[in-house]
């Protein structure tokens, strides 16, 4: 048995901490601490859970702004989540299901259960280390009658056994005497946005070592879980079914002086994994697997797989201990959440720590957390560009539903690839996803050298996209090429006239599709004839891509020497945001009407800017300043995405007051106590954020978008007196050291 608890020491740099439990930030820590490795991902509630927090209300959630609407569950929901495993909401379309929960650990002693909300309870500390995504609990329980017993929890779902996740609690009798009486097991009372996907559930414990739940899902997936034990001690265990909840039960006395360990392991397979054997072979194989192995050797492959991921994905800093541990916070949900070997399925916008966004995929998968991959795991990032590719049918299936040929990539999307957002402005006018996705394959492409990814998955896209853009332009009366009726990344101007940054990126989308085509008809004859076979490409659709790449409209007013939001932006009316922004604390979309708001400059993030960091070489240091200062003041920020752009181009203006606000601001997002904002899960795009505001904003390093080599120009913030991180860069990787006054780059050698 493992004595780990009891010597474990939190690190600040690596350690986040709850010193105090609170009802009121206990939902936001429950996200902050969610635990999983790609398979699966499992909030950091309590194991005995919380009085009166029932977890099966029924309701019907309606569509709604997910940035200003107020979650139902206020102190703690649970979360059970694999990636793939999605239900038919009525209203919300294809959702994640929040699974049963397996993590169950309930105690009473002297009648008296274990509640952190009623419950005496002293020294209370809980806290993850981000090395290993280990999750501790320790506090002193004091009972009604004067028993006191020092509880000590640690567990962890592996990085390494994907379908395992160990429970460990330790238990010292400090004084007095009881029967303490111990239940350990899997509740299936669960439902997702209040809707229940589970069409059925069937509880087994004829089986000595383990119990079981299965679950059939109303996607017609099938979860398996197998949960055993393992006790320091000789205890007597029963096993309990209770409606379709099922678990261990055992009792054991407990004099001052004693004490007790009690494992528990749990396999989790579904039939959507790619593994032979049925369900049952494979849950017992896991299980049995631990019993043979023991905790310490588990452990250990899964403690060595994460050093492996920080040894190429960490971020040192010196002189900003909360900017250190923010970033190795951000960098773990990032690893935690993305499915590496799986290419049916992305990171959705929650980071797999709560229902908020029912588990869909935006654009952040693309712009703000493909970099972090790129140039630290590039194999996953690939992998995240084929989750696009093996979508594309589904992509087929939205064009055709607008009335167009080729493929529209889904404003939101799941695991068909078909549009699963239920808001209309969205749905219809968010439409530079579909461009973003080739930038992003570039990006990748050209950061690692990877160009035969293009050429055997991304040509297809990028005819199928193009065809779709060739109907959705307008041409107009001078021969030039318009984008009507389209919401650019700021989601507070639905319906605009040639947004600057859809139409680049539709621009670049073109050009690139007709350049290929070109180029590979010229080199490859063979080869462009089994494109046209395969894809029905007639010889005109060619001269079609490129005159309207070449001729769709980029606005830009040269008397303001300003780049225009759209075309029509200054039509918009004018906003006195003191007056209307009461309270700066929420959301400048709580205290404007929606049809007000949508005829006025009040910007929800970075549009222009943003399409200004993705193309830097396209403007001036001058236009790049006129435009900051004119979308600055009039930006609310509302959107977690926001911040992070902002504060790249501050920091390359070398406006370091500023891009230090915003810096404050990324990591207050997910990290703040106060804001709560991890309570509905990670704001994951924001993770992705403030790892390309330090890599690109403080290191200065130009995107790989645009360069061959590593290009460097500093921008440190005033308290960072050392920068060091790795990169990938064109299959070599490279320490980077940045200083006050210099900076290196060393090729590292394996």
């Amino acid at each position: 048995m493992s004595k780990q608890n009891k010597t474990h020491v939190a690190d600040g740099l690596w350690c986040i901490e709850e010193n105090r439990f609170s009802l009121d930030t206990n939902k936001h820590f429950e996200g902050l601490f969610t635990q999983g490795n790609g398979y699966m991902h499992v909030r950091g509630s309590f194991e005995e859970g919380l009085r009166g927090a029932a977890q099966d209300e029924e309701y019907m959630r309606m569509p709604a702004n997910v940035t200003l609407e107020q979650p139902r569950h206020t102190e703690t929901k649970w979360g059970t989540f694999i990636p793939g495993i999605v239900g038919k909401h009525p209203l919300l379309k294809e959702e994640i299901i929040n699974l049963p929960y397996f993590l169950g650990m309930d105690l009473v002693i002297a009648d008296e259960k274990l509640d952190m909300e009623s419950s005496t309870i002293k020294d209370y500390r809980r806290w993850l280390d981000l090395r290993d995504g280990c999750l501790y609990r320790s506090f002193i329980w004091v009972t009604e009658n004067g028993l006191n017993l020092k509880l000590s929890y640690k567990r962890f779902v592996s990085i390494e056994d994907k379908h395992l996740c160990l429970q460990q609690l330790q238990i010292e009798m400090l004084s007095g005497e009881g029967i303490l009486d111990i239940r350990c097991g899997i509740d299936s009372e669960v439902r997702t946005n209040g809707f229940n996907h589970f069409k059925e559930v069937l509880t087994e414990d004829k089986h000595s070592e383990y119990i079981c739940t299965k679950t059939v899902t109303d996607g017609g997936n099938n979860v398996l879980m197998l949960s055993g034990i393992n006790a320091s001690e000789n205890i007597c265990w029963s096993k309990l079914t209770q409606s379709k909840n099922i678990f261990f039960s055992g009792f054991k006395l407990l004099k001052a002086g004693d004490s007790l360990e009690v494992q528990k392991v749990t396999s989790v397979v579904t039939d959507r994994d790619l593994e032979d054997g049925t369900l049952i072979e494979r849950g017992q194989k896991y299980l049995e697997y631990f019993f043979n192995q023991g905790w310490e050797k588990i452990y250990k492959r899964h403690s060595m797989a994460w050093n492996k991921k920080w040894v190429t994905s960490d971020i040192e800093i010196t002189g900003d201990d909360e900017a250190q541990l923010a970033i190795r916070t951000y960098i773990y949900h990032l690893i935690r959440a993305n499915s590496e070997n799986d290419s049916r399925v992305a990171i959705c916008a929650k980071g797999y720590a709560g229902e908020a966004y029912f588990g869909h995929y935006f654009w952040d998968t693309e712009i703000n957390m493909l970099p972090f991959f790129i140039h630290t795991n590039p194999e996953a990032a690939r992998n995240l560009l084929m989750y696009r590719y093996n979508t594309l049918n589904g992509a087929r299936k939205n064009a055709m539903e607008y009335g167009y040929e080729g493929a529209k990539y889904a404003w939101e999307a799941s695991v068909t690839g078909e549009e699963q957002c239920p808001c209309w402005q969205y749905a219809d006018h968010e439409v530079h996803v579909t461009a973003d996705i080739i930038y992003a394959m570039y990006h990748y492409a050209n950061a690692t050298g990877d160009t035969a990814f293009v050429r055997s998955f991304g040509i297809d896209m990028m005819v199928e996209t193009a065809r779709y853009w060739v109907q959705r332009v307008d041409r107009n009366n001078d021969g030039y090429y318009d984008l009507l009726g389209v919401m650019g990344p700021d989601e507070y101007l639905p319906v605009t006239r040639n947004n600057a940054f859809t139409n680049r990126m539709v621009k670049f989308s073109l050009e690139k599709t007709a350049e290929l085509l070109k180029k590979i008809k010229h080199e490859d004859k063979d080869g462009y004839l089994e494109i046209e076979n395969r894809l029905g490409l007639k010889a005109w659709e060619l001269d079609k891509i490129k005159e309207v790449g070449d001729k769709l409209i980029l606005p830009y007013d040269e008397n303001s020497k300003i780049v225009p939001q759209s075309e029509d932006f200054e039509s918009y009316a004018d906003v006195n945001f003191n007056a209307i922004w009461k309270d700066r604390t929420k959301p400048f979309g709580n205290f404007i009407s929606q049809e007000k708001n949508y005829r006025s400059k009040a910007l929800k993030q970075a549009d222009v800017i943003e399409l200004m960091m993705l193309y830097p070489d396209d403007f001036t240091r001058e236009q790049l300043i006129n435009a900051y200062d004119y979308y600055e003041p009039i930006t609310t920020h509302d959107s977690s995405l926001s911040a992070s752009v902002h504060g790249i181009v501050a920091a390359w203006m070398g406006r370091m007051t500023e891009s230090e606000k915003f810096l404050k601001k990324v990591m207050a997002i997910d990290m703040s106590q106060e804001k709560k904002g991890a309570a509905e899960g990670i704001h994951i795009a924001n993770c992705g954020g403030l790892w390309q505001m330090i890599v690109y904003g403080f290191a200065g390093l130009k995107s790989a978008m645009w360069c061959e080599e590593i290009q460097l120009a500093p921008h440190l913030p005033d308290k960072w007196t050392n920068l060091k991180f790795t990169l990938a860069w064109h299959g070599k990787r490279y320490r980077i050291t940045v200083t006050k006054d210099k900076h290196e780059v060393t090729e590292l050698y394996e």
